[in-house]
């Protein structure tokens, strides 16, 4: 049962917050082919550092945009349409 107490009930979210806390990370989701990241760099870098990346390159070419990043110590390359901002391919090295 709960408490009838509200000041002594606990809070939704409350526990997932502290196993955060204690642990210090947070479980990252690679993306995937038909993900959409952007289709400008900083929204690009954006978005998969959002995700946990660590961004080392960014090149753009005409039919796509390449990225070079690094997640949980795997190196890959996210290949991205530079129209949608769609995820093409997910490589990784």
């Amino acid at each position: 049962m709960f408490p009838s107490n509200p000041k002594t009930a606990a809070r939704p979210g409350a526990l997932a917050a502290a196993v955060f806390v204690a642990t210090g990370t947070a479980a990252f989701a690679q993306v995937q082919s038909g993900d959409t990241v952007g289709t400008s760099v900083s929204g690009i870098a954006l978005a998969l550092e959002t995700s946990g990346y660590d961004i080392r390159e960014i090149e753009v070419k005409r039919s796509r945009i390449e990225v070079e990043a690094i997640l949980e110590g795997n190196k890959f390359e996210i290949k991205i349409d530079p129209q949608s901002g769609e995820v093409i391919a997910v490589e990784r090295d």
